[in-house]
């Protein structure tokens, strides 16, 4: 049976990823800063806590076979080119990329005797144009270059790591109203302005996010490292 460790594991997108690991019959471990009962505190900055979490997940379950970093959010608005703070950006260099940074090397630095695969959750803000909220944006780029970096480091050491990243378009739930307000104040205004530029014609649901994010854990063989997947309905296509 598969360990899943899921940070931000109690936002939308990290419930779903998780009720995706259980169905497939994996156990699964959240962490957040304010976790629910089943879960485990943790601020993916703090350096020694990350080790905490590990050997506490190996404890308790004797393996990790998967590490998805999914903890980070939009930080304070307004976040425009002119407008964003650099508060908004250390918060955002923190929580995306740093906390991520932490939790790849983490499991880089331990021998594990079966493979492990680590998935980070990116944006399609990390490659698309997002002057609405820049800085969040830019830390998305950044998850997307620490991804392919953590994923060929691995195999050129030869560790039976893999690494991907999952970079969804705005996603229905979640911190949509939150990315919709740095468009308009407007949000219907701004949803259907969004929308006219994806092709299917929707948001993206959790669900398929989760569905990504599993197929990369689980999935394709050890080939299948280094990758960004977008789930974005076409959008940036056209």
């Amino acid at each position: 049976m598969s360990v899943v460790l899921i940070t931000g594991g109690f936002g939308s997108l990290g419930t779903a990823i998780a009720k995706r690991g259980e169905q497939a019959g994996a156990t699964v471990v959240r962490t957040g800063r304010h976790p629910e009962a089943d879960g485990l505190a943790q601020d993916v900055c703090d350096e020694a806590g990350w080790q905490q979490v590990i050997d506490t997940v190996l404890q308790r379950h004797g393996r990790l076979d998967v590490l998805v970093n999914a903890a980070g959010g939009l930080g304070n608005t307004p976040q425009d080119v002119l407008s964003a703070t650099p508060q908004n950006w250390h918060e955002l260099l923190d929580s995306h990329v740093v906390g991520a940074w932490l939790g790849c090397r983490e499991v880089i630095g331990r021998a594990w005797p079966h493979p492990v695969s680590i998935v980070n959750l990116s944006s399609t803000a990390g490659h698309l144009a997002t002057p609405g909220m820049v800085a969040y944006g830019a830390m998305k780029a950044a998850v997307e270059h620490l991804t392919t970096s953590v994923a060929l480091y691995c195999a050129r050491a030869g560790l039976p790591i893999r690494c991907n990243a999952v970079a969804p378009a705005l996603v229905d739930g979640g911190i949509r109203d939150d990315v919709l307000s740095t468009v308009s104040a407007d949000r219907d205004d701004a949803l259907s302005r969004y929308l006219a530029r994806v092709p299917i014609g929707r948001l993206v649901t959790p669900e398929e996010v989760a569905d990504t994010v599993w197929h990369l854990a689980t999935g394709g063989g050890p080939s299948l490292t280094g990758q960004v997947v977008t789930v974005a309905g076409g959008l940036g296509l056209s």
